[in-house]
Order: structure tokens, then sequence, then C-alpha cells
């Protein structure tokens, strides 16, 4: 019996750590009472060293859970994820080209022919003319919420995020291409060459135009505050009923740091989306 008590309480003291700080006093209040109520109830007579061990099981395994699920919505839409999924993509595709080529020089000097040879030549004017006709959303993030501060500034860390996704992108799309036109180059031979080089020319236009306008509409669809995806898209002010107002979807940040406005037609009043900030009393508002 002292046993099944010690290690009910060593289930207790864990659970508390793994829990997030927001629900860690509701939790330890709810398994003090169920705790409460085995070691008074009826049950407590009826259940040895067993039932203890199943309990201290279902304390830390639920705990554990909670944590998982706090994890996974701090990571949903976050900057981080989205670089690490790319990076994470990336590092798949040199697996199966060095698995392919069988050699890390052969793997080398694929990458650097395939490279120079056409990625390079579409993938820089395609970057140029991207950045040039891309309407950049003015910031507005003033940096009145309260939080722990930041080294960098909302403005530099919004360019070098859009700095690391675009490079990260263009090298996916270039790894993928390459992997992609292996099998044809592998079937072509040495005299249909020129047909795999026009096919891989062709796929990388088409993969660097999707991967740059990829970035920059997913770059439009994100806090400028915390750099995490918009969520609660909400529709405002329908057309056909109202005259000369603003109509559009909303979409909303989870940590109430603003909200942007998506005009529904582009005009000379507001050819970007507009950010508006909220104040910091709004914070965790709209968490869901």
């Amino acid at each position: 019996m002292r046993l099944g008590k010690e290690c009910l309480n060593w289930a207790l003291a864990l659970g508390k750590r793994l829990v997030p700080l927001t629900g860690r006093a509701e939790w330890a209040k709810e398994w003090r009472a169920e705790l409460w109520h085995r070691e008074h109830g009826v049950r407590s007579v009826r259940e040895g060293r067993q039932g203890a061990l199943s309990l201290a099981y279902g304390m830390v395994a639920d705990a554990a859970w909670l944590r998982m699920d706090w994890a996974q919505s701090c990571a949903r839409g976050s900057a981080y994820t989205c670089l690490w999924v790319l990076a994470a993509y990336s590092l798949l595709c040199v697996a199966v080209e060095r698995v392919a080529e069988g050699s890390w020089r052969a793997f080398a000097g694929v990458l650097a022919t395939r490279f120079l040879g056409s990625f390079v030549f579409v993938a820089v004017p395609a970057v140029f003319a991207a950045m040039v006709t891309y309407p950049l959303r003015p910031l507005r993030c003033n940096g009145a919420h309260g939080g722990a501060r930041r080294l960098l500034s909302a403005r530099t860390r919004w360019n070098f995020f859009l700095g690391v996704k675009l490079g990260l992108t263009l090298l996916l799309g270039f790894l993928a291409t390459v992997v992609a036109t292996e099998p044809a180059r592998a079937l072509a031979g040495a005299r249909g060459a020129w047909a795999a080089d026009w096919l891989e020319l062709l796929l990388s236009a088409l993969v660097v135009t999707a991967s740059l306008r990829w970035a920059l509409l997913d770059q439009e669809q994100r806090c400028q505050k915390c750099l995490r995806c918009l969520r609660q898209p909400t529709r405002v002010g329908p057309p056909s009923r109202n005259f000369l107002e603003w109509s559009g979807v909303a979409l909303a940040c989870e940590d109430g740091h603003g909200l942007l406005h998506v005009p529904q037609m582009d005009g000379s009043w507001c050819w970007y989306d507009l950010w508006v900030e909220r104040d910091s009393g709004f914070t965790g508002l709209f968490r869901s």
C-alpha cells in the first residue's frame, strides 16, 4: 500500500512537470481529487499495487498527451515549422539522389552540372521578376505588445524569414527537379540527352514559378508579430449588401496580435492586404 502511494505521488510530480504551464494547476487539482477519492473510497480496499501502477500510468500518459497536444498547437503554422519541413524534404531529396548516384563525388558533380546547366538560367530571372513585381505589404507592427523582448526587430525578422524561406524553397525545387528527371535521363541515354535537357528546363521553370508563388503568398498570410499563419477567415461586408463600403475576408492571429483584411477586389484605395494591429489586451483572445 505504501509503495503504491509513493508511486502515485511520483507520477503526480512528474505529470505536473509535463503538463503545460497554462493548464498545470487545473490538471493537478483534478488528479488530487481522483487520488483522494481512491484513498478514501471503497476502491482503496479492493485495489492493490496493480491498480496503483495502472492509475500512475494513466496519470503520466494524460500529462504527456497534453504536452504533445500543446507542442503541436504551438508548432502548427509557425515559422520554425515551415523552415524545418522545407529542410527535411530537401534532405530527403539529397538522400534519394545520393543513393541513385552511388558516391558523394558523383552526386556533387551531378548537382554542379544541373545547377549551372539549366536551373540557374531559370531561377535568376524568375527571382528577379518575382521580387520586382511582388506587391510588398507595408509592415505596421509597432511592437506595442508585451512579452519577451527579441534581439531582432519585426521588420528584420520578417525579411530574414522571407529570405530563408525563398532559399529553401528554391533548393527544394532544384533537388526535386534533379530527382524527377533522373529516370528520364537513364531511359533516354546519350542519344536522347537533348530531350532530357529540355524536359529538365521546362520542369525547372514550372517548379521555380510554383515555389516562388507559394513562398510569397504564404508570407502574406502570416502575422507580422509572431510570423505564424493566420487562421479563422471571416467574411466581411458581402458586396450585394453594401455600397461603397469595404468587403473582403478578415484573418486573425491566434495570439491576438492583429487582423489581416484581404479585399474582395483590388482598387486604388487598397492595392494590398491591410494589416490591423490589435492592442496587447486582446492577446490570447482568439486562441482556439
